[in-house]
């Protein structure tokens, strides 16, 4: 594998799994938002 420079690999990693918990984070508070909606319309 000389054609792979594992510094930046593991830089592009990080970032996809920050990415991702941010994704995460943002659906769950989404979801929230809904059911707190629901919950007044009840």
């Amino acid at each position: 594998m000389p054609n792979v420079d594992v510094v930046t690999e593991m830089v592009n990693m990080i970032s996809a799994t920050r990415a991702y918990e941010a994704n995460i984070t943002s659906i769950n508070t989404t979801k929230g938002m809904a059911m707190k909606a629901l919950e007044i319309g009840r």
